[in-house]
């Protein structure tokens, strides 16, 4: 294998182990913001490693046909070094910012909904129905009014 093959496959393992590194921060940030209780944690822990593989094994197809040499096992690790050590703290802020900006984004959505449709809808039904409301309180009284109770017996 020619040293300038090498060379850009080592440079693919690096930006794989790059790509793991940010893939891994977005899934820390969305557990850290979701709280999930244990059993989903174990799921969406399993789902990140499946995508990790498919990651790592669609990179090693792509690249040197899925040789595993030592340098891809390097270029890997060295691309996550790289990574945390340089980009990991702004893309844990740019996440975070993502995902506040989605979640106000949601509030804001959910706000107009409520004032736009939802509370004239209920205007609306109580305008609707205040007629029914009022027939049925009349017949309520008329009714109460028209035929009592009977006494009860006294107990003897």
């Amino acid at each position: 294998m020619e040293l300038t093959n090498q060379i850009l496959i080592f440079s693919i393992t690096i930006l794989t182990g790059i790509l793991l590194g940010i893939l891994f921060d977005c899934y820390r940030v969305l557990r850290n913001n979701c709280k999930p209780r244990e059993i989903w944690t174990w799921f969406t822990d399993l789902l990140y490693w499946l995508l990790a593989t498919v990651v790592v094994f669609t990179a090693l197809i792509a690249s040197n046909w899925g040789e595993l040499r030592f340098y891809v096992f390097m270029g890997i690790l060295s691309g996550l070094g790289l990574y945390y050590s340089w980009l990991s703290l702004y893309a844990i802020r740019l996440f975070t910012s993502g995902i506040r900006l989605v979640i106000r984004s949601i509030v804001l959505v959910k706000k107009v909904f409520n004032i736009l449709f939802l509370r004239p809808g209920i205007y609306g039904v109580k305008i609707v129905s205040w007629p029914f409301i009022m027939m049925y309180r009349k017949f309520i009284s008329w009714y109460s009014m028209r035929w009592r109770k009977p006494p009860e017996d006294e107990k003897k």
